[in-house]
């Protein structure tokens, strides 16, 4: 069973291939973590000031950050369609200077 089937995600969030590998990599307190502020998000996943994403910019524009900074851990998403709830997670990597967001490019 993927480690993804063992959390009740909301329904307007959906995982690239890649992101699903880098949820199965955390160790479960930081699953754990992740999970409840993607839930969180996902209840209003509108870039500030409308709902809870932080806005990208640059290569990134168009997507949005979950920034768990205590835990040093970035989660980059996108709405699919532009403007609508539908979260697609595109990455959820430890930060070390900016490579989640080089990966995510």
């Amino acid at each position: 069973m993927s480690k993804l089937n063992k959390f009740k995600w909301p329904e307007n969030v959906k995982f690239e291939p890649g992101a699903d590998n880098d949820f199965a990599s955390l160790d479960n307190s930081q699953r754990l973590i992740v999970f409840k502020a993607i839930v969180k998000v996902a209840a209003n996943p509108k870039p500030r000031p409308e709902g809870l994403g932080k806005p990208l910019s640059g290569n990134l524009a168009g997507c949005c950050k979950i920034k768990l900074r205590d835990h040093g851990i970035r989660i980059i998403y996108r709405l699919v369609p532009p403007n609508s709830k539908n979260m697609d997670i595109i990455i959820i990597g430890m930060r070390s200077d900016n490579e989640v967001y080089d990966l995510a490019v």
